[in-house]
């Protein structure tokens, strides 16, 4: 994403998100406008190996961001937010002191009935380099790594008490044999948890003495930027993983749908994971030749297939209890007449219809759904969004700011700064809708029809494996 910058810069919250290949940051008004906005490729900068990362590549990022974007005069706080779960084990001198293991690494030492997304790690980071775990200092999460950087404060940022165990409790520490006095000590979502230090200033250009404020997982960082503040509403996050997230006042035990409290206290958040969406879009450009084709242009070359052409089928998985973890995938009744339009239309097909299958899932569960909020990169291709509405039956409403985290943060800091008087308040006061997608009736019609035998296919295919 290129940068702009639409407006002077004026009393501005820095908003920064750690994505798994990308680092973006936007400069929001009090009026909640993303003013300015810059994004930085990890491959860019030669770091793709998710087992070997170097969370030196969010530094560096960081400072190109606040490098390009400028204007940091009258910046009234920072705020960040990233993906998780992830590790990194840091020294006493705010070092990392190993590669952070990030949320897509499955090395880990699990044990029945944990909770934390974070232990079973750093267990295994504690099996496997023993003397390691014993030099460091602090586990962080990356963007408690980036907020220990720019203050020099260790804090686990949570967004309530009732999210604390996922993160960390000193009951599994305990079973899990791990020292507690390097957990820092919890810090809620939109609280200050320290100011920009005079070194990580020369480091960086931000102002020294600007708060800096508790943001939290990217996720939760979403919903508050895409109002999904309210029960009923849901919220399809998309980027390299895919989450529907829906909000509501009780959990949801059902198959395929996780349920967490919600980063608003009282509140649940149900969650259906396509884990490799974003992952599936690459894929399908470098196995067909398109990598130098935008998405845009390559979603019309799908959307402009014949209804009535034979679909090959595209299953992510053939193991039938992880439908959208993207392992072991094949295409299926493939024939001599399909080219690369037909194979991205199963794979279009197969995310599509994983979305409206877990949306089935929320209405079975007694929440009738009929809009859905989009945020992430693929939240501004309008093609896409359009083929999401045929699919689903949904409307589908895009935020202002696609990148929603982004202002997730900003509703963090400024509720932090007095601006609001609650995160609930700010995000249903900031976030404002650029575009809305009805479905169309016919090709709603034709979806409906193509859906049901999708799983029909799905099922027999895995029958007959």
């Amino acid at each position: 994403m290129p940068y702009t910058m639409r407006h002077p810069a004026k009393d501005l919250i820095l908003a920064i998100d750690i994505g798994t290949t990308s680092m973006k940051g936007g400069l929001i008004s009090p009026e909640g406008v993303l003013l300015g906005e810059h994004r930085v490729i990890y491959r860019d900068k030669g770091s793709m190996d998710y087992l070997a990362w170097d969370a030196q590549v969010w530094v560096d990022s960081l400072r190109d961001i606040v490098a390009t974007l400028g204007g940091f005069e009258r910046t009234q706080a920072v705020c960040v937010s990233g993906q998780g779960p992830t590790v990194v084990p840091i020294s006493e001198e705010g070092m990392p002191l190993f590669y952070a293991l990030l949320w897509i690494d499955q090395r880990r030492s699990e044990r029945p009935n944990t909770k934390s997304f974070f232990i079973p790690k750093i267990a295994w980071f504690k099996e496997n380099f023993a003397n390691l775990y014993q030099q460091t200092r602090w586990f962080l999460s990356c963007p408690e790594f980036i907020n220990y950087f720019l203050t020099g404060k260790a804090a686990t940022v949570s967004p309530n008490p009732e999210f604390h165990p996922y993160f960390w409790s000193a009951e599994e520490l305990k079973a899990y044999h791990l020292d507690a006095h390097r957990f820092p000590e919890f810090v809620e979502s939109g609280q200050i948890i320290g100011l920009v230090t005079e070194r990580a200033s020369r480091l960086t250009g931000i102002p020294p003495g600007v708060p800096v404020v508790a943001g939290g997982s990217d996720f939760l960082m979403a919903l508050l930027g895409s109002a999904t503040v309210e029960v009923g509403c849901v919220c399809d996050r998309a980027g390299t993983s895919e989450g529907v997230n829906l909000c509501c006042e009780r959990p949801l035990e059902v198959k395929g749908v996780r349920t967490l409290p919600h980063i608003i206290p009282g509140l649940f958040n149900a969650s259906g994971i396509l884990s490799s969406t974003g992952r599936l879009f690459e894929w399908l450009r470098q196995i067909t030749g398109q990598v130098d084709r935008t998405y845009r242009d390559i979603i019309q070359d799908i959307a402009n297939l014949p209804t009535q052409r034979s679909r090959p089928l595209f299953v992510p998985a053939l193991r039938g209890d992880e439908d959208f973890q993207f392992a072991e995938g094949a295409f299926l009744d493939l024939h001599p007449e399909h080219d690369r339009r037909d194979l991205g239309r199963a794979v279009v097909e197969s995310i599509g219809f994983g979305i409206r299958k877990i949306l089935d899932t929320f209405e079975e569960s007694g929440y009738t759904v009929k809009e859905v909020r989009v945020t992430g990169g693929q939240a501004r291709n309008v093609i896409w969004n359009q083929m999401k509405a045929d699919m689903t039956g949904c409307i589908v409403l895009v935020p202002e700011i696609e990148d929603a985290e982004l202002l997730g943060c900003a509703i963090c800091a400024l509720t932090a700064l007095g601006n609001f008087p609650t995160l609930v308040n700010a995000s249903k006061s900031l976030m404002r809708l650029r575009a809305r997608y009805t479905p169309r009736e016919d090709r709603y019609a034709q979806y409906q029809q193509a859906y049901k035998d999708y799983w029909d296919r799905w099922n027999k295919s895995m029958g007959n494996l």
